[in-house]
């Protein structure tokens, strides 16, 4: 479809009071002084249409009545905006027209401002308000006619992420299957997306990372809370505690037993029972002497443990280390190749530059001067014609050339600042690095100093084991063995003469009752903590199963992000070709290796919003506009304001309506 304006008249519209523009259709320029209404024209087409000014603003937004003087309104005043189109070899009239509403309130003798009326014609038959807007919606559109007609809407005005939509409904969504099929790279990525998409899973995995961290985060805190926990069996032996245990049971089965003896009358029952309690006393003595002598490498024990916690940390650090220094290295070799592409640039602009800067305007012919045909001089007033025309060439000529060096200057700075600013992370990298291998290198010795140390402390405690005495050797131990001896010497000799105690032994069985609850209570000490023990095992076991499973996500969002680079590549080359000279950029990657999308067009690699002139703005949404009247079959009036910067519009196969400043008090239209 093409859409081609006839005729357009105006009245009353902002400072028109009356104006009739007429293009036939054809490609015109409308020139004219600041103020004289170019913008206007552009402004009265589209409200006509859509009720809108070229800034988008709706009629209720900006100020589309006449104003005197003063800057106060006119009332009494129809506003009207007739089209008369050629839709397709078809003749199409469009007008809208709005009227202000004056009524006379009862008791008044003056008429009262009440609002406005707007008519609606189409052919000029009048229309609802819905039937006008549902032929342009049936016809093309507002926002795609919109896109077609102003060189800035599609690059400036519309939002970036409507732009993007655009851009990929033109070229079709690229899907991960083929993503995944242009790089072998990629091929783990098939059985990881069965039933997500990269998207989704890319998610879920920062999720899983985040999750894992803060679980690994949290955990040495509920080991120490374990820790804390675990009852104190400083000085205890289990081993020996049930052997107590043991003991005092047959000897309170034994007093009970000299009880019964003395009760019937047997002497040698109580020789047996002081027997009894002194082999007791003895293993109490052997115990409290082993005790003792736990006390002289107890304190080894505990800096061992402390010691060998403090490695499993320093080993969690070099870990997380070495990961970043393989982040760093990839950030690195990315940053690197953008800094030889952008530098390849610079160097193309240099050598352009110095082509640009040695053209040289050939040097006027004086054959030019003569006749062609009979070589006789011509006349003065030709020849001086001749000489301003050469001049004209040559004023042309070197303000073409010095536009064209100092726009490959500022390219070429812009490219410089680029590289400089790319050299700035790369020394940022570097020195990431350095230090990074420099804290590996710290955590490495920690590491061989921890093992150097608990070598040592195991020799240590090694030495003071085998430099203690035994029991039986020491002057107690020799006490209660004589003593011992003697008494079941006296029961060998049958020399036994007891009175019975009766009451003296049921206190010593009190006694050791209460010693054995104080041995169960020692004994469930143990209980408690192998019950916790294995609680803290089973902690450290899940931190070792988070940081194994924290690697394989590490592994798998790398796959994620080269997958994402990737489809951004594919993307950006299908877009890209649909267009001849702009360039969009989809994409920019963070300092951190992550991307960001974007939606910039560029030209010759300087960003449409921050490094373009307005000639080449308009060109680039020339480009643009050409690429979407392809795409939408489509083909509407182009308007085209400040053109009086361009030097050379690029080719469109449409109607221009190009708006020019230039010394004209009144409006001044010419064929283009």
């Amino acid at each position: 479809m093409q859409i081609k304006l006839l005729k357009m008249k105006i009245r009353n519209f902002k400072g028109i009071q009356a104006y009739e523009l007429t293009p036939e259709g054809e490609t015109v320029n409308v020139q004219g002084d600041n103020g004289t209404g170019k913008t206007t024209l552009y402004d009265a087409f589209l409200w006509a249409l859509f009720g809108k000014n070229s800034t988008d603003q709706s009629d209720s937004k900006f100020d589309w009545k006449p104003l005197d003087s003063q800057g106060n309104e006119l009332h009494h005043l129809e506003t009207e905006v007739e089209l008369l189109l050629d839709v397709d070899g078809q003749e199409k009239k469009l007008s809208r027209m709005i009227a202000e509403k004056w009524t006379k309130k009862r008791g008044s003798i003056e008429d009262t401002f009440s609002g406005h009326s707007t008519t609606f014609k189409i052919d000029d038959l009048s229309v609802k308000k819905k039937e006008y807007t549902d032929y342009l919606d049936d016809l093309i559109g507002e926002e795609r006619f919109k896109l077609l007609t102003n060189v800035n809407y599609f690059p400036e005005v519309l939002d970036w992420k409507k732009r993007r939509e655009v851009l990929i409904e033109m070229v079709g969504d690229i899907t991960d299957a083929d993503v995944i099929a242009s790089s072998n790279d990629l091929k783990p990525l098939t059985e990881l997306l069965k039933g997500k998409s990269a998207e989704e899973l890319m998610k879920l995995t920062r999720q899983q990372m985040k999750q894992a961290n803060d679980d690994i985060k949290a955990l040495p805190s509920r080991i120490d809370e374990v820790d804390r926990s675990l009852p104190d069996l400083t000085g205890l032996d289990r081993k020996q505690l049930h052997a107590d245990y043991s003991a005092k049971e047959q000897l309170i089965s034994q007093y009970q037993e000299d009880i019964a003896n003395i009760k019937n009358g047997d002497g040698q029952s109580k020789l047996k029972n002081d027997l009894a309690n002194k082999q007791l006393e003895y293993r109490e003595a052997l115990s409290d002497y082993k005790d003792q002598l736990k006390e002289g490498y107890s304190g080894f024990e505990e800096m061992l443990q402390a010691k060998q916690t403090e490695k499993n940390e320093l080993a969690m650090q070099l870990t997380e280390a070495n990961n970043k220094i393989q982040q760093a290295n990839f950030n690195l070799e990315n940053v690197t190749k953008e800094i030889e592409a952008t530098t390849a640039e610079k160097d193309r602009l240099s050598k352009q530059f110095f082509e640009v800067r040695d053209e040289v305007m050939p040097s006027f012919d004086e054959h030019r001067t003569t006749c062609k045909m009979c070589g006789q001089e011509l006349p003065a007033d030709q020849i001086e014609e001749i000489r301003a025309n050469y001049q004209k060439e040559v004023e042309k000529f070197n303000q073409d050339k010095a536009t064209k060096l100092e726009d490959i200057q500022v390219k070429g700075k812009e490219k410089a600042m680029k590289i400089k600013n790319l050299e700035e992370m790369v020394e940022a990298f570097e020195k990431q690095k350095l230090d990074i291998n420099s804290a590996i290198g710290k955590l490495e010795k920690g590491i061989a100093d921890l093992d150097e140390s608990n070598a040592q402390i195991q020799t240590e405690i090694k030495s003071i084991k085998d430099d203690q005495t035994p029991f039986e050797d020491t002057e107690l131990g020799q006490k209660l063995t004589k003593e011992g001896k003697d008494i079941q010497a006296k029961i060998d000799a049958g020399d036994a003469n007891h009175e019975d105690d009766i009451e003296l032994l049921n206190e010593k069985i009190d006694i050791v009752k209460a010693e054995l609850l104080l041995i169960n209570d020692d004994l469930y000490k143990f209980t408690t903590y192998a019950n916790q023990y294995k609680r803290k095992q089973e902690l450290i076991d899940s931190e070792k199963e988070i940081s194994a499973h924290y690697g394989v996500l590490q592994t798998q969002l790398y796959l994620l992000e080269e997958f994402t680079r990737t489809k951004v590549n594919l993307l950006t080359d299908a877009i890209n070709d649909k267009f001849k000279f702009v360039k969009f950029k989809l994409f920019e990657e963070n300092i951190n290796g992550g991307l960001e999308e974007v939606c910039e067009p560029t030209v010759d690699g300087n960003n449409y919003s921050t490094g373009l002139n307005n000639a080449a703005r308009i060109n680039a949404g020339l480009d643009i506009i050409n690429t979407l009247m392809d795409y939408y079959q489509t083909k509407v009036p182009v308007f085209i304001d400040n053109a009086e910067g361009v030097n050379e519009l690029i080719g469109i196969d449409t109607q221009l309506i190009t708006l020019s400043v230039s010394n004209h008090k009144n409006l001044n239209v010419s064929a283009l």
